[in-house]
């Protein structure tokens, strides 16, 4: 690609990771009736993880270096078997779409990263409650654009995975959200890790 299709490729992505914020700040006004009072939030870790990054490009066919991705992660234990998952969200011009961006949650088996769920349309911040669904922490994401109606979605573990598309899962019912906010980076300051 010349610099001039770089530019242009990095500008669609700076005005999409823009129009995801401002999405993000409409929704709760949009939402008042959700109150995100009682989520604490965290941002994303700051380590590159060589591992997790051969995992999730082996998924997306990304190449190092040609595909311009950036990616935040979180490691947390969503079926409270002492060991933490890694929910990785990925954000560039392969991996995102009008309606949001590609993410995954992996486990560690024997030191390995084995994918557990994928996922497309998700905006950041993710929130994981406390609630289980056969033994999984129910997770909230929040989906807009791409002709979606601006809601909170819930998505429960069917047993095997999460649903891939949160858009068309159940609304949030209105009422206090408690859990914990994860990936909870500022995407216009908070750049995240460079594939």
């Amino acid at each position: 690609m010349n610099k001039k299709a770089w530019l242009l490729l990095g500008s669609m992505v700076l005005i999409f990771l823009f129009l995801q914020k401002t999405n993000l700040v409409i929704a709760s006004h949009e939402s008042s009736q959700i109150d995100l009072s009682n989520v604490t939030f965290v941002k994303s870790e700051m380590e590159p993880d060589r591992e997790l990054e051969e995992a999730f490009s082996k998924v997306y066919h990304l190449k190092r270096g040609e595909d311009k991705v950036q990616y935040y992660y979180n490691r947390i234990d969503l079926n409270d078997d002492g060991t933490p998952e890694t929910f990785v969200y990925l954000v560039g011009p392969t991996v995102c779409g009008t309606g949001g961006c590609s993410a995954l949650i992996y486990q560690k088996v024997d030191d390995q990263y084995k994918l557990s769920s994928q996922f497309s349309l998700v905006r950041n911040p993710i929130i994981v409650q406390d609630k289980k669904t056969n033994g999984w922490r129910n997770i909230i994401m929040y989906v807009s654009g791409g002709g979606i109606k601006s809601s909170y979605k819930m998505l429960t573990f069917d047993g095997e995975k999460y649903p891939s598309n949160p858009s068309v899962q159940p609304d949030v019912e209105n009422g206090v959200i408690e859990g914990t906010g994860i990936i909870n980076d500022d995407l216009l300051i908070d750049k995240g890790i460079s594939f």
